[in-house]
């Protein structure tokens, strides 16, 4: 982890791949995205191990879409704080409420604007958002932290 937090930002919703991909294809992409943070790299055990966890579901002929690709970079950021138990009701939540895009910008700006030292105005009473930014901020501060004492 270097100077890069600051500049550092995760992969847009757009971004991800539209069409599913293979778990090689799958850990390469969170890995690289990830890779800047210095967070431990994800591993295939590790995904099969959401996959029985109910992080989301089992891949389709062995395919794993956009929502998959952003669960696995979700979780593997937020593990670095919380336990499974507390990801998991966090994940069943954002997956009932159906606005998975909408949850994850909402993860990703208040993930940024924390890296960058920008405040992070929470505007809602919609306690889901707030946990996500919460969460969000959260992990980037223990990034900074680290960052700082290095």
């Amino acid at each position: 982890m270097t100077q890069t937090l600051a500049t550092f930002k995760l992969p847009a919703w757009a971004e991800l791949p539209g069409v599913p991909v293979y778990m090689e294809q799958l850990c390469q992409l969170v890995n690289q995205a990830l890779a800047p943070l210095g967070v431990p790299e994800v591993t295939k055990t590790m995904v099969n191990s959401y996959v029985k966890q109910h992080f989301f579901s089992r891949p389709t002929g062995r395919q794993y879409t956009r929502n998959q690709v952003v669960a696995v970079l979700v979780v593997t950021l937020l593990k670095q704080d919380f336990n499974l138990t507390t990801i998991s009701q966090a994940i069943l939540k954002i997956r009932d409420s159906r606005q998975i895009e909408a949850r994850y910008q909402e993860f990703v700006v208040a993930f940024e604007q924390a890296l960058r030292a920008q405040p992070v105005t929470i505007t809602t009473a919609d306690t889901t958002s707030q946990a996500i930014q919460f969460a969000a901020q959260t992990v980037a501060y223990h990034l900074l932290t680290q960052q700082a004492l290095a």
